[in-house]
């Protein structure tokens, strides 16, 4: 079964689209538990709805290693974090309604601040956020999305179609063009991201590598795109989409209340 942590802007949507499209209505998303975390007793909960789970994924699987899921096979993206964090608060700000300038944000709102190493450790532990690395069967890039997934296509235990259509796309990129312009917001969203720095240095310097080489691929190969469909109108992906929002999702909340 494949965990993956979802960390919100990295592609994840994109790459849920490959899982979804994959597996249907094997395909768990967790966010629709509505937890903070989803935890060992929310994922036997979702057993009961997913009996021939092949994906688990989601932006609550904080310290996933911890749900101890047996032959799990663990991955994730990581993207350039000061890049992610202002494309977060963009998104926030265009979907999210979010009236809060990005200073004000990043001194009040943990959600912008060493996301990468608080979703992968549970807390800001970068020894353990690398720990978590290393212990990945598959760590992705943002920046090299394509070529992540040539790896993952040799690195994954079953057969997968890549293909993809690009998702969640910002429509305007106004407001991060406006921050990135601001010397001073840059230095304020380095040093709230510190740990996410280091840790993606370790991600793209010793981790990304050694799986290129696992797959047997170089670190910059070039490869073919597999940005290839034109629409999210496969049968797979919409069923797994009914079933999850319309069923798992209903459940859930019908736990919650109980």
């Amino acid at each position: 079964m494949i965990v993956f942590l979802h960390i919100p802007k990295t592609a994840g949507s994109t790459f849920q689209f490959i899982l979804e499209n994959n597996f249907g209505i094997s395909a768990c998303h967790t966010n629709h538990a509505k937890k903070e975390i989803f935890s060992r007793d929310d994922f036997d909960f979702a057993r009961k709805f997913f009996p021939r789970m092949k994906s688990l994924a989601g932006h609550n699987l904080v310290d996933p290693l911890s749900l101890n899921l047996p032959n799990a096979f663990h991955m994730t993206f990581l993207r350039e974090p000061i890049a992610r964090v202002f494309s977060h608060y963009q998104d926030s700000v265009l979907k999210g309604g979010n009236k809060l300038s990005f200073e004000e944000e990043l001194r009040q709102n943990g959600r912008f601040e060493n996301l990468h190493v608080k979703l992968m450790a549970g807390s800001r532990d970068l020894d353990k956020a690398k720990r978590y690395l290393e212990r990945c069967n598959f760590v992705g890039l943002t920046e090299q999305f394509d070529l992540s997934l040539h790896v993952l296509e040799k690195l994954s235990p079953c057969p997968l179609n890549l293909n993809y259509k690009r998702r969640r796309v910002a429509a305007s990129n106004d407001i991060r063009k406006t921050i990135v312009a601001d010397p001073r917001m840059i230095e304020l969203a380095r040093e709230y991201n510190r740990l996410d720095l280091a840790l993606y240095d370790f991600a793209v310097t010793e981790i990304f590598p050694k799986l290129c080489a696992k797959a047997g691929l170089a670190p910059d190969a070039k490869v073919s795109s597999l940005d290839n469909y034109t629409t999210d109108r496969h049968w797979r992906y919409r069923l797994c989409h009914f079933y999850n929002l319309v069923f798992y999702r209903q459940c859930c909340k019908l736990r919650r209340r109980k």
